[in-house]
């Protein structure tokens, strides 16, 4: 095989696990049923929109930025007092 055929072969193998990771990579999405009970009110399944997604993502970023810093805080605390 000569060079350019190598390349082109590995070009297409990793265009090919590419592809692979991104059809894996999707959110599942749930659609609400077109006939709900009467008692399922609240708790009946339903999907999320891009902007409400963006938001947990945000405030889970949030809150674990927010407890690594306390328990930063923590350690510090215990290492003062016991030195």
């Amino acid at each position: 095989m000569t060079p350019q055929e190598i390349a082109r072969a590995d070009a297409l193998d990793a265009a090919e696990e590419e592809a692979r990771a991104t059809e894996s990579a999707g959110v599942p999405v749930v659609t609400p049923d077109t006939d709900p009970s009467p008692g399922a009110g609240r708790m009946s399944r339903q999907t999320l929109g891009g902007p409400a997604v963006e938001q947990v993502q945000q405030v889970s970023l949030g809150a674990g930025i927010a407890l690594v810093g306390l328990g930063l805080g923590f350690l510090a605390f215990r290492m003062r007092r016991s030195g």
